[in-house]
């Protein structure tokens, strides 16, 4: 909103005098910033219907359509308000964001470096430029335009955590403990840089000082489940039977947007081994069962589950992941719920549950595996992946320094049984990559047996 905008929220008209055109984008941006977006679209669409031409309706009108995820309507929008103003940096930036989201890198970064050529200190475009070079990948030209972000002002710790963030992907990792720590001392109690740094002492191997880390941070926030999780984790101490609700869901929240990006990056393969092992057993699909993706998340198992399922649906603690899934159109029904409490709800009303590294938030699975088991029909299946335990059978569980869980083998077998499933088959494979090495876990298919049944 321009000065001018701004002035005419004011209100300086006469009662009974028109609003100008003006005064009209000014109360239309307003609503949209106060959310109330059906009716910021309903004026803003009455001011094109009689100017066309207006920039700003446009422009704003696009922002708005990318905020109802449309973002195909969004880049048309902004696409026209450029056409008619060329020169317009904040519809070149907010252009660069529909397309970063839309994963269109080359040319959001196209529009971010016009909005930073017409107005070399717009501080917003060089932000979000580095943004999205290390969300593409791009970390040595992330790390160079952050650097020429913070040679306008040092003051920025959203910066200041993306620089540390692409350091650490070049392996540079004092230089990314350092920028993180900086990100910290900018603002004592920034969540999102406590989590990145804690991660990467994980990966360091140096626990100590994420144990030390996460105590400071849950001095900061004493709430926040995230920081009271990971103390737990590296401290070895008040380790919960499972992660807690909250916990999962800020956690999932937190990472929806760039989840899929990640994942690619750790060569993720639990959907895909999990889709092998169920064609092996009930050959080709038929779109003949109702299946429940227990853990959806952004609905990665969604194609590969919906050629089985004449109902398929999803489940997940976190509301962001399931917009995403959503998306997707994959599912029939989603569900934002605790898994445990969906299953016991939904009694012998499933063929096939699915479960990909949603159970490595359980370190005890007797609940969880119980429920599934009465969640299913006679004869029917339960697939799914957990991480696998080192250091003796008789630990069965651990919470792991990454906020995961593992489990033995003999605890597993002994669970599934106890919970009436006939073991199938339980394998150990691969999931994904951290730290460049393979995070080794367990495949189980298990059938719900006719005595549980019974």
């Amino acid at each position: 909103m321009n000065r001018k905008q701004r002035r005419a929220l004011g209100g300086a008209a006469r009662p009974d005098a028109p609003a100008s055109e003006e005064q009209r984008i000014g109360q239309a941006i307003a609503m949209q910033r106060q959310g109330q977006l059906d009716a910021a679209e309903a004026l803003y669409r009455q001011i094109l219907r009689r100017n066309p031409r207006q920039v700003d309706a446009l422009h704003f009108l696009g922002v708005l359509a990318a905020q109802q995820h449309d973002n195909d309507g969004a880049v048309e929008l902004i696409r026209r308000a450029l056409e008619l103003n060329p020169r317009y940096a904040d519809a070149h930036n907010n252009l660069g964001n529909v397309l970063a989201a839309m994963e269109r890198f080359d040319e959001s970064a196209a529009a971010y470096r016009q909005a930073i050529e017409l107005v070399p200190g717009n501080l917003g475009a060089r932000c979000n430029l580095g943004v999205m070079l290390r969300r593409s990948g791009q970390f040595e030209e992330a790390v160079a335009a952050c650097q020429q972000a913070l040679a306008l002002d040092r003051r920025l710790p959203e910066v200041h955590l993306n620089v540390g963030k692409a350091l650490a992907a070049l392996d540079r990792y004092e230089e990314a403990v350092a920028a993180h720590r900086e990100a910290i001392r900018l603002r004592p109690g920034y969540a999102s840089a406590y989590k990145s740094l804690g991660m990467l002492l994980y990966q360091l191997n140096r626990s100590e000082e994420a144990a030390e880390l996460f105590r400071r941070w849950l001095e900061q926030d004493p709430a926040n489940p995230i920081a009271r999780h990971l103390l737990a984790a590296h401290s070895g101490r008040d380790a919960p039977a499972r992660a807690a609700d909250d916990y999962v869901q800020e956690l999932f929240d937190g990472m929806a947007d760039s989840f899929d990006d990640h994942l690619r990056r750790l060569d993720y393969r639990a959907p895909e081994l999990i889709a092998r092992k169920i064609a092996a057993v009930l050959g080709a699909p038929a779109r003949s069962l109702v299946v429940l993706d227990a853990g959806c998340g952004t609905g990665l198992c969604g194609p590969l589950l919906r050629p089985y399922a004449s109902r398929l649906i999803g489940v997940d603690l976190s509301p962001r992941m399931v917009a995403r899934a959503r998306a997707r159109g994959d599912y029939d029904e989603l569900a934002v719920a605790e898994l445990t409490a969906f299953l016991a709800a939904r009694p012998a009303s499933h063929d096939l549950i699915v479960s990909a590294d949603t159970l490595i938030y359980f370190g005890d699975l007797q609940p969880v595996l119980a429920a599934a088991a009465a969640a299913l029909r006679p004869e029917s299946w339960l697939a799914f992946t957990v991480e696998r335990g080192e250091g003796g059978e008789a630990a069965e569980f651990l919470l792991d320094r990454s906020g995961r869980y593992w489990h033995t083998e003999a605890y597993l077998r002994r669970e599934l049984v106890r919970a009436g499933m006939g073991i199938e088959t339980l394998e150990t494979v691969d999931l994904r990559l951290e730290g460049g090495q393979p995070v080794v876990g367990f495949l189980a298919l298990a059938r719900k047996t006719l005595a549980s049944a019974g």
